[in-house]
Parts: structure tokens; sequence; C-alpha cells
């Protein structure tokens, strides 16, 4: 049986990991959107960062 902080601690990781799937699937389109390389390659690594501070392993 889970305490408290346990549970606690999951639905955190859960809504963390929400927040970080949407915030990659922004950057994600704002690279699609970029008028330059730059810019482009800027979105598309804050997405991978997100990307992967969505995934349940990597919850702080």
């Amino acid at each position: 049986m889970m305490d408290k902080d346990e549970v606690i601690s999951l639905e955190r990781a859960s809504a963390d990991g929400a927040y970080f799937s949407e915030r990659a699937a922004w950057h994600q389109h704002r690279a699609t959107q970029a008028t330059d390389d730059s810019t482009r390659l800027l979105h598309e690594r804050f997405a991978a960062l997100y990307r992967w501070r969505a995934d349940p392993c990597h919850a702080a």
C-alpha cells in the first residue's frame, strides 16, 4: 500500500508529464513555422527536451 507522500508524488509526476508533453507539442509546432534555421533548431531542441522530461522514467 502506498502512503500519502507516494500518492502525491505520482500525481505530481503525472501532471508534470502532461505539462511537458504540451510544451513539447507547442515547440514542435513552432519549429514548423520558423522562418529561419536557427529558430527552427531552437524549437526542435526544446521540443526534444520537453519530450524527454515528459517520460515518466525521467521524473524528478
